[in-house]
């Protein structure tokens, strides 16, 4: 087993974040040799899925630019995973939390009785987001909200990064001097979900650059009143903590609520009752950044849709 899950990741964002310039000539290398072109005008604004749905994205913005060059998949673990979930699981409750441009959410079709909610907290992506919502097979199911999820409602200080979309957030503030500070209004997932899923099946993925603790508490009554519930959640220690959160604590959460299980490379294993400590030695380095499974009541769910081969 390869106990160096996380370099891979942690690699990438380390240079993104120490070396931009070098981060966007990668980035744009990638659009000549695909396009033949850095014209903006000549670069396409949407991608069309393997499931034939259609994102639309910013052609001018970097990570808008990496999803043209990996035709809409960066995170093929996460995709792998929501696509097998939402055929096997049968969710009557979606929520993504840290849409970005909707690679995830709009990534699959949904059963008919499915409520889809997407959460994103920068403004400047809900016109691609809306724009993919308008030509999504399930458009009437779909909600999308431009608020930050967190544990409380109140005003939120959000970092806006304009070199790379999907590391906007509230827990830290980049390196690099390419941010926007903006304020933002957050609110729990619990207020924001009208209707009762009491007894129902929820699935859910939350990557909101290290503020994942506070989603989840923002979500507690959600979960403790459902059917089931089933959660693709990005793990990320160095950004926790910035987020002022002990990582332990939010490890007893999870297990409290979840049963737990940790992706080593593309394999799951069980991380029940897992301290930070263990982690670190488990993946052989001082900051853990990986993908883990959340689970209430959804065992033979486990077994169908074979978490344990997504790639």
């Amino acid at each position: 087993m390869n106990t160096r899950a996380s370099g891979g990741k942690t690699f990438i964002l380390k240079m993104w974040e120490n070396y931009p310039k070098i981060w966007k000539f990668l980035i744009d290398l990638g659009i000549f040799l695909k396009y033949k072109t850095l014209n903006t005008s000549k670069i396409p604004n949407k991608i069309v899925l393997p499931s034939s749905n259609t994102i639309f994205v910013n052609s001018e913005e970097n990570r808008g630019r990496a999803l043209l060059i990996s035709n809409g998949t960066t995170q093929k673990r996460l995709t792998n995973f929501w696509i097998k979930a939402v055929n096997e699981y049968s969710p009557d409750l979606v929520i993504d939390v840290g849409v970005n441009y909707g690679e995830c959410i709009f990534s699959t079709n949904y059963p008919n009785h499915t409520q889809i909610f997407g959460i994103e907290a920068n403004r400047e992506l809900l016109k691609y987001l809306h724009q993919s919502k308008e030509v999504h097979r399930n458009k009437e199911q779909i909600k999308i909200f431009n608020v930050f999820a967190a544990d409380k409602a109140e005003e939120k200080t959000f970092y806006v990064d304009k070199h790379w979309s999907g590391t906007s957030s509230a827990a830290y503030r980049p390196a690099h001097d390419m941010t926007e500070q903006t304020t933002v209004s957050s609110v729990t997932i619990d207020s924001i979900i009208e209707k009762d899923f009491t007894n129902k099946n929820i699935l859910f993925k939350v990557d909101v650059e290290g503020y994942e603790a506070f989603v989840l508490k923002g979500m507690t009554e959600l979960i403790q009143q459902s059917a089931s519930a089933l959660g693709f959640v990005e793990f990320n220690s160095e950004y926790i903590e910035k987020s002022g959160v002990n990582v332990n604590d939010f490890l007893r959460f999870l297990h409290q609520h979840f049963s737990v299980y940790i992706y080593i490379k593309n394999e799951l294993v069980n991380g029940s009752q897992l301290t930070l400590s263990e982690l670190h030695k488990l993946f052989r380095s001082k900051y853990v950044h990986t993908d883990i499974i959340l689970v209430k009541n959804v065992k033979k769910h486990i077994d169908l849709i074979k978490l344990t081969s997504a790639s």
